[in-house]
């Protein structure tokens, strides 16, 4: 992991693509703050934003979104009796990779229909403890609008399925963290060894990013 670090210049970070983003590059927006290499959010208006990623998308040949965090509660109660926290989203919110109600959810906008096609995985990062997240995207062959979507969890394969008939909705602007839908569903907590790429990772790989993040080296 250290070798992405080691490469991240301020030039590669303004690029159209990284692997591994260094929380001191970002762009912080209301009140979000780093501290020791941590991106720490408030659950209020902190959010921030990945420099150079306005090209990333839900879309061929693949991409993976990865993220350690750290929440500060098991679950908070948002409008409507919801409960969400958002990990990864894109302006325009053609996809969001977050936890709402008592699961994981990666919601991708069709740009056709504008409906969101939601993934559901049982398994939750738990208040104070790091826990690596994965989300894995990728054409399912040569068939043009069906797509294989995984999550996993610390490493493990915690959710599979192949979509027919998706045509993600691509949007515009960077990607963006710990933002979602209004105030209370903004993320409360810490995040850490950000990832994004463009192709789907396989299964050991998954396993090997999550052993390198603080999720894989804490106690």
């Amino acid at each position: 992991m250290k070798k992405f670090f080691s490469l991240l210049s301020a030039a590669l970070f303004a690029s159209a693509f990284a692997a591994e983003y260094d929380v001191k590059q970002l762009t912080l927006c209301g009140g979000a703050v780093v501290e020791d290499g941590v991106l720490v959010l408030d659950g209020k208006k902190a959010c921030a934003t990945i420099p150079g990623t306005e090209d990333v998308s839900i879309a061929a040949p693949g991409v993976t979104f990865a993220c350690a965090v750290k929440p500060k509660f098991d679950a908070r109660k948002g409008e409507n009796g919801e409960i969400m926290d958002s990990y990864f989203s894109k302006k325009g919110a053609p996809f969001t990779l977050c936890r709402w109600g008592g699961l994981i959810s990666a919601r991708i906008m069709d740009a056709g229909t504008k409906k969101y096609h939601i993934e559901r995985c049982w398994t939750l990062p738990r208040a104070g403890v790091w826990t690596h997240l994965a989300f894995v995207f990728e054409p399912a062959g040569d068939k043009g609008n069906a797509w294989i979507q995984r999550i996993y969890v610390n490493g493990k394969l915690k959710h599979e399925k192949t979509v027919e008939g998706l045509s993600p909705a691509a949007g515009k602007g960077p990607v963006e963290l710990g933002k979602g839908w209004g105030g209370p569903w903004m993320f409360t907590g810490e995040m850490a060894d950000i990832f994004i790429e463009r192709k789907a990772l396989t299964a050991a790989e998954a396993a090997a990013l999550s052993a390198g993040s603080r999720a894989g080296k804490q106690p």
